[in-house]
């Protein structure tokens, strides 16, 4: 008995270093432009640790945007939320084009000793969108990423945000070649993915990039339009149910790899007045959406603010 006992053991022992460890947690998150989220009660009951917050790059400068963002800041550290600051073009007309890396890394520097709370940094938002100016301007995004990176050492800065559209493969090769800093962790808003059901933008960013990949704007739209001139020319809709449907496939997508760390939804509240977008977790009079409701339950059976994959 006793060495049938140690041969069980044994066997018990083995199976379980052969066993694969369950895969991390991944953060989930909440982007959102207004300070009213941290003090909802449908936001708190869901317990979410993360939050984006976008900021043209050289908003300091100016008193109006500086005392949105104070606000904006304040109210997540009061809840105890984590931010991530993602930096876009400058609301200046004239002044929309990439900066210089000197003036940008000032910018950041500022941003850094303001806000001491933010957990980590996205330094260009969109950066392969096909309206923006960095679309066929990789190197110089690469160009901010590096004067950023050499500047802030320990600091989770996403080196590069881009859009799951064609092309992007090619964009984040080009910003590797001309980057001379490593970019540890990388961001995807892969609303393609989740719209059409599909995963080839998501693993087709993990497969040309190394390190982790955060979604770090992503979930289901409600409406979309296309301007031309101030008229719109084109509009998209779906359904509440469609826009949850996607987010689930969202959740699908995080798991698709264990370097998948952090997921960022977007947004919190649908405008009261559709402009340009609608992808609310809660309609424009409060009420939670067919997505909110998925993500309660998602995060109580999880047992907390994060999916649990395998």
């Amino acid at each position: 008995m006793p060495a049938a006992l140690a041969v069980v053991l044994a066997c018990v022992a083995l199976a379980c270093a052969a066993a694969p460890a369950a895969a991390a947690p991944v953060a989930l998150g909440m982007g959102e432009q207004q300070p009213g989220m941290f003090s909802d009660p449908l936001f708190q009951r869901l317990g979410l640790r993360h939050a984006r917050y976008l900021v043209p790059w050289d908003a300091l400068d100016r008193p109006r945007q500086r005392a949105r963002i104070d606000a904006w800041m304040e109210a997540a550290r009061t809840s105890g939320v984590r931010v991530m600051l993602s930096f876009q073009h400058s609301r200046r007309s004239r002044t929309a084009a990439i900066p210089r890396p000197l003036p940008f890394l000032l910018s950041f520097l500022a941003f850094r000793e303001r806000y001491p709370q933010v957990d980590s940094w996205v330094v260009w938002n969109e950066a392969n969108h096909p309206l923006s100016r960095s679309s066929t301007r990789p190197g110089r995004i690469a160009r901010l990423f590096d004067a950023v990176a050499r500047n802030c050492a320990g600091c989770r800065i996403i080196g590069a945000d881009v859009l799951d559209i064609s092309g992007m493969t090619g964009w984040v090769r080009a910003f590797l070649r001309r980057a001379r800093e490593r970019p540890r962790i990388w961001g995807l808003h892969n609303y393609v993915d989740a719209r059409r059901r599909t995963s080839v933008g998501t693993r087709s960013l993990l497969a040309a990039t190394r390190g982790q990949v955060w979604f770090t704007e992503t979930g289901g739209w409600l409406v979309r339009r296309k301007y031309e001139r101030r008229q719109v020319v084109r509009e998209f809709r779906t359904s509440p149910r469609a826009a949850a449907d996607a987010t689930r496939h969202v959740f699908r997508l995080a798991c698709e790899s264990r370097r998948i760390r952090r997921v960022y939804l977007y947004n919190w509240q649908a405008p009261r007045y559709v402009t340009t977008w609608d992808s609310g977790f809660v309609g424009a009079r409060g009420r939670p959406r067919p997505a909110y409701d998925l993500l309660l339950r998602t995060v109580r059976r999880a047992g907390g603010p994060f999916l649990r994959c395998g």
